[in-house]
């Protein structure tokens, strides 16, 4: 263990999302997740990486590349703020990439460099990090150790349902209420729209998907109706295009006869389908067109062996109707300057 030793590229352009280590520690993590892969962060970077430093901090055991954490720098209110590539407002999990066993090792080697860099920084904000990936607490306690200022916070839930081996014993797991809502739900709608059905978007369909689906979402209501700016479609199109090309993209649509009446915008790895986004037809809100959507998602991954369903960030009633169990995501700021608290 000793004989690793961290490198800090500090020049990086999007070159560095090409590193042939990320792509083979990504793909051996048996825990990985969407927004771990290189794919996710060198189009998040390309999109919103104006004004900032791109850093990528590699742990290296002789030649081996066991660790990534990959970081940037940007300042605000005259504080020059570290975080991790992706944001905090479109990437739902964060953290290093590497294997669990070493996640104690990369916070020592994260919190070392913190404390010896010439490279200026006031605050390391990290958002978005999985309570069960364990890493929140190796870093705040190497901080503390260390004499850094920090803050610990849960900051949100995230949502994950695990699939059981069939749709009687998924609906059995379901609390008495939930499961006769769904059940109704699901009658009534086939009952009063017959021709309804779920299709998932192809290559050859993704332009005018793409098109339905941000018209769909613009067309909602509140804060939703105005999220999917220019610059977020943007993102949403270039995600799309980069993870279907690799069959990584889950783009689905509930429709009655020819007609989109909702939905989703998601990926699927590695045994888990993420739920990253939905929309439906406010007009057939009495329906649930959203919710028969997402069961009918939830119907096809038990069908087809998934392990997980993953609802991803948010406190949306729905997905606790359907059984999912929240997850906590934890912040930690470390502060270069003030004692540990």
């Amino acid at each position: 263990m000793s004989s690793r030793t961290l490198e800090v590229h500090v020049d990086c352009d999007e070159g560095c999302f090409e590193l042939p280590a990320w792509r083979e520690l990504f793909a051996r993590d048996a825990k990985r997740h969407v927004f771990a892969s290189p794919e996710w962060n060198r189009v998040w970077w390309e999109e919103f990486g104006d004004g900032k430093d791109l850093l990528i901090l590699t742990l290296a055991a002789a030649d081996d590349i066991v660790a990534i954490c990959p970081l940037y720098r940007k300042v605000e209110d005259n504080k020059k703020i570290l975080r991790w590539v992706g944001g905090i407002d479109l990437t739902d999990y964060l953290g290093p990439i590497c294997d669990p066993d070493d996640r104690g090792e990369v916070a020592d080697r994260l919190v070392e460099w913190l404390g010896t860099t010439d490279f200026e920084w006031d605050v390391f904000d990290a958002h978005n990090m999985p309570v069960p990936f364990g890493f929140t607490e190796f870093l705040v306690e190497r901080a503390d150790d260390a004499g850094f200022g920090f803050a610990l916070q849960q900051e949100e839930t995230a949502a994950i349902l695990r699939l059981p081996s069939s749709w009687d014993d998924y609906l059995a797991s379901l609390d008495s209420k939930a499961r006769h809502e769904l059940k109704r739900k699901r009658r009534r709608i086939e009952r009063e729209h017959p021709d309804t059905k779920v299709r998932a978007s192809t290559k050859e369909t993704l332009d005018g998907d793409l098109k339905i689906f941000f018209d769909m979402h613009r067309g909602a209501e509140g804060m939703k109706g105005h999220f999917m700016r220019p610059e977020i479609a943007t993102f949403f199109e270039r995600v799309a295009r980069a993870f279907s090309d690799i069959g990584w993209l889950r783009l689905d649509f509930l429709e009655m006869g020819d007609t989109a009446v909702a939905s989703t915008f998601g990926f699927e790895l590695n045994d888990t389908l993420y739920l990253y986004n939905s929309a439906y037809e406010p007009d057939l809100s009495r329906l649930s067109p959203g919710l028969i959507l997402v069961s009918e998602l939830v119907s096809d991954s038990i069908e087809r062996g998934l392990d997980v369903f993953d609802f991803l960030r948010g406190p949306e009633r729905y997905k606790y109707q359907l059984g999912a169990e929240a997850i906590p995501l934890n912040n930690v700021q470390v502060f270069k300057e003030g004692t540990s608290r």
